[in-house]
């Protein structure tokens, strides 16, 4: 063993010769990065198919648009804000928003959905001034069909969402990189029940709103839907009573991570 004398203490050092459970700054885990992408699905990118919903109707989409900030790992936040139209094809690769620093290990994402100033980023600027005029954080339209009757539809909403702590499903290797999709379930919008772990797709209710019988369903034909009476929504607890309104509960559930991963909302 070498005496215990400042050069040989420093010898030691050099040749890695340092006692057992003792470490050295470069032995410190080194941080990885997350290549941040939000993503629809088949169900925005290709549309929701019949046998999704219980009562035989099918869901093409023409724009399905979210406002996306707040992007954030523990270990930093995305200053960007965004508006994605999800409908883009991306060939499962989602649509990329950020790329972040994050400890290795398992790993967390945070982000909001919600109205705000104009967007910044994203693949959908020529709808910048109509979501910020309307106060929108979500804008969808596109078609329904049953049969041979075809209802057109388009609906903006306002709901503010935070979503924390979701569990990137991949560990972040030292030094690497891993990709986690900011996922998002457009069936939800479709939901009959608040409450209910398992609820039924439906688009019935929703086809006797166009009073007018031009073959749209706006914003204010859902507010005149009265669901109070509608065995199908069910609203628990929620002073909610109108279709639009339900509907627009729903969107603070269509954030999710990589693909059913979940997040608490807030």
């Amino acid at each position: 063993m070498l005496p215990r004398t400042p050069i040989a203490a420093a010898l030691a050092t050099a040749l890695g010769l340092v006692a057992p459970g003792c470490s050295s700054k470069d032995d410190a885990p080194q941080d990885g990065t997350i290549d941040v992408r939000i993503y629809g699905e088949d169900y925005i990118e290709e549309g929701i198919p019949e046998d999704a919903f219980a009562d035989g109707w099918r869901i093409s989409w023409d724009r399905f648009v979210v406002a996306l900030d707040g992007v954030a790992t523990p270990d930093e936040e995305d200053t960007g804000r965004y508006l994605f139209d999800l409908t883009a094809q991306s060939g499962g690769a989602g649509n990329k928003v950020a790329t972040l620093t994050s400890a290795s290990g398992m790993a967390t994402l945070a982000y909001r959905i919600g109205p705000g100033d104009a967007a910044t980023g994203g693949n959908a600027d020529d709808m910048i001034a109509m979501m910020e005029a309307e106060g929108w954080s979500i804008y969808v339209s596109g078609t329904a069909t049953q049969g041979p009757l075809n209802l057109a539809f388009a609906w903006g909403f306002s709901s503010e969402t935070e979503y924390a702590e979701c569990e990137v499903a991949e560990e972040v290797p030292e030094g690497e990189e891993v990709r986690s999709l900011i996922t998002i379930h457009a069936d939800h919008l479709f939901y009959d029940d608040l409450e209910d772990d398992e609820p039924d797709v439906r688009f019935e209710l929703i086809a006797t709103a166009d009073a007018d019988m031009d073959l749209t369903i706006t914003n204010d034909e859902l507010r005149a839907v009265d669901i109070s009476t509608d065995e199908n929504y069910q609203v628990g607890s929620r002073d909610i009573d109108n279709l639009y309104d339900f509907i627009e509960a729903q969107t603070q559930t269509l954030g999710h991570i990589d693909g059913e991963g979940h997040c608490h909302t807030e």
